[in-house]
């Protein structure tokens, strides 16, 4: 175990669980009620995700709707996403135990995401209970979403935590730059929503490829 590293920080969606195809359908669930034809791949909403619901829509539907068209389509697809966001999301394989690890050796843990907040606690203590996370940090009012690196600084205020005892964990080049630009050592995860060449590409100083290696960095 590192003695120095103390904190863990998460991204969320496409790291602890996996939220994919409730975004998927919501996002269907607005294009097919505005008539827009335009079909996506798995693939192509992998890399739609991890800017916020709202640029998922923007993406969805190609960057073809005016603002005012944006704001009607991004609050149906909430709408939508609040009534299902737990019809398939599931926590990856593993991650449950690994979070069982952690606590069991004093490591604080972290969530931040582009995920509103309220959604990101309601899912956390869905799936993990009250109990597991420190601290959440989601989409704020006034605070700037990841890459920016507010939400971080953020989390490792409430934990007592300096960057240089924290690790992070994330699954996109959002995260890696978020890390980056929060001065903390970045894990990259290829079981969520980018390709392991993408996050190569970012420099992450480890990837790994199951959940099972994250005690391991500890």
């Amino acid at each position: 175990m590192d003695s120095k590293i103390k904190c863990a920080v998460f991204d969320l969606d496409g790291t602890l669980i996996n939220t994919l195809t409730d975004l998927i359908n919501s996002c269907e669930y607005v294009m097919k009620k505005h008539n827009f034809s335009r079909s996506w791949s798995e693939d192509n909403y992998k890399k739609f995700v991890g800017n916020g619901n709202r640029k998922l829509v923007e993406r969805a539907f190609d960057h073809t709707l005016s603002e005012e068209e944006l704001d009607i389509c991004f609050n149906e697809f909430m709408e939508h996403y609040n009534k299902h966001f737990l019809d398939n999301t599931l926590p990856y394989d593993g991650i449950r135990e690994q979070l069982d690890i952690l606590k069991s050796k004093g490591i604080k843990i972290a969530v931040v995401t582009n995920k509103v907040e309220a959604a990101a606690v309601y899912i956390l203590e869905y799936f993990f209970g009250k109990g597991m996370f420190d601290v959440i940090i989601g989409q704020r009012d006034g605070l700037p979403a990841k890459p920016e690196p507010d939400g971080v600084f953020l989390a490792l205020e409430e934990m007592g935590c300096s960057a240089e005892e924290a690790i992070y964990f994330g699954d996109s080049n959002v995260d890696m730059r978020t890390a980056k630009n929060a001065k903390i050592e970045a894990v990259a995860v290829t079981w969520g929503f980018r390709s392991f060449e993408e996050l190569f590409a970012e420099n992450p100083e480890i990837i790994i490829d199951d959940p099972k290696y994250i005690e391991k960095l500890f």
